[in-house]
């Protein structure tokens, strides 16, 4: 390692204002892409009514999220490693705002779901990009506590269209939900364009343009070097069965609450949401944690096993204890993710390749979302509600098992 280089590794790292303020930026135009993703929940049924379409065929606009998502993980890192952030920007946002346009003007269920699929291109691009800027921004001793903040960026996403979706659709139709989302992603993609950047960076070259793609990555055998990294592969796989506990869970609680507490769907919905509520508080809390303790493995070890006992838990309590047991799982549901990401930028030994490391684990991400309701669900109408939570509290053990041979710190 040449001296120049040195000063370049030690010059990414700056936690002041600056950084902070990136952040803020980058979780206002990540939220962008759940804010778009999840705005068909709220309001299936209107969609439903207006294209004439199947509960089934209203499911199939949120689950070619997860299978965009799984098919452009890779192709992603490697467009942010080869074009840097700005133009990764860019195509993150324009994709969002062109599918949500597409979308509002389309009148058939053709039209709306190619929309769903350039929507998801947008998202698959922002879940790679975000962590990696925030990598170059925070050192270790605040990274956890950062990714902490913008792990946030699902959550918010989801509250907020579970507020606003229903009352726009209401008061001026479907469609306006659609052009809602198109123009918050333009302004939030404008003011990432125009103010976001990597952290200041000594070029490793006197060619500017040598200098300027040193600064975003380094050589492509770098590239390599992350696909061959046995423990990102294994934290992908951590958190795949992460996200199948979680997403198989989430996507059938409504339902289960409906029938078997007989709760109304409004009312549901909002029992349900208690988790998502308290991951804005518990995503920080628990990245702020692992900094402090200076491990990025116990947290989100930890987090797994009691996510494990707390789902399997749901399908077999009485309504006072199942809201108790909502909250708790809400209070250890942002460490898992929050720790993961950050274990999986610094399991590369360079910063600079956190975009591909974050483009591994979104293939365990996109696989969980695909696997976890399915299993899930087909329990749930075979065998009944507490099986098939149990099955989602075993998803989350496989996480424990994988994770406990993950060699991180």
């Amino acid at each position: 390692m040449t001296q120049s280089t040195t000063r370049t590794s030690t010059r990414t790292f700056n936690t002041g204002a600056a950084a902070w303020l990136i952040l803020v930026l980058l979780l206002l135009f990540s939220v962008a892409a759940p804010l778009n993703q999840f705005k068909i929940p709220p309001i299936m049924s209107v969609i439903m009514d207006a294209l004439g379409i199947s509960v089934s065929s209203a499911g199939l606009l949120m689950s070619v999220f997860a299978i965009t998502g799984l098919i452009l993980a890779l192709p992603s890192g490697f467009i942010l490693q080869r074009f840097g952030f700005k133009v990764t920007g860019l195509l993150a946002g324009g994709s969002i705002v062109l599918g949500a346009v597409l979308g509002a003007l389309s009148r058939d269920m053709n039209v709306l779901l190619a929309s769903r699929v350039i929507e998801g291109v947008g998202t698959s691009l922002v879940a790679v990009l975000a962590p990696a800027i925030i990598a170059r921004w925070f050192g270790a001793e605040k990274r956890g506590a950062a990714m902490g903040v913008w792990s946030a960026w699902v959550p918010l996403g989801t509250i907020i269209m579970l507020i606003v979706a229903p009352a726009l659709a209401q008061s001026s139709g479907w469609q306006s939900v659609w052009w809602a989302g198109a123009a918050y992603a333009a302004v939030t993609t404008a003011l990432y364009l125009l103010f976001v950047r990597p952290a200041p960076a000594a070029p490793a070259s006197a060619e500017p343009e040598a200098g300027a793609r040193a600064a975003d990555a380094p050589a492509d055998g770098g590239l390599g070097r992350v696909l061959r990294n046995r423990n990102v592969w294994l934290l992908s796989a951590t958190f795949a069965a992460f996200n199948a506990s979680l997403i198989g869970f989430s996507s059938y609680l409504p339902t289960f609450l409906a029938a078997e507490h007989g709760l109304g769907l409004t009312q549901a919905a909002l029992v349900a949401g208690i988790p998502t509520f308290l991951t804005l508080i518990s995503a920080p809390v628990g990245g702020a944690i692992s900094d402090r303790i200076r491990s990025r493995k116990k947290p989100f070890l930890i987090g797994l096993v009691c996510s494990a006992v707390l789902v399997s838990l749901a399908g077999l309590t009485g309504f006072a204890l199942l809201i108790a047991v909502l909250v708790a799982i809400g209070l250890v549901l942002g460490v898992i993710p929050t720790t993961i990401f950050s274990a999986a930028v610094e399991a590369t030994g360079d910063v600079r390749l956190g975009g591909m490391a974050m483009a591994v684990v979104m293939v365990g991400q996109n696989a969980g979302m695909l696997l976890g309701p399915m299993i899930v669900g087909a329990l749930a109408e075979s065998s009944g509600w507490p099986l098939a939570f149990i099955s989602a509290g075993a998803m989350a053990l496989v996480g424990v098992i994988v994770g406990g041979l993950v060699k991180v710190r």
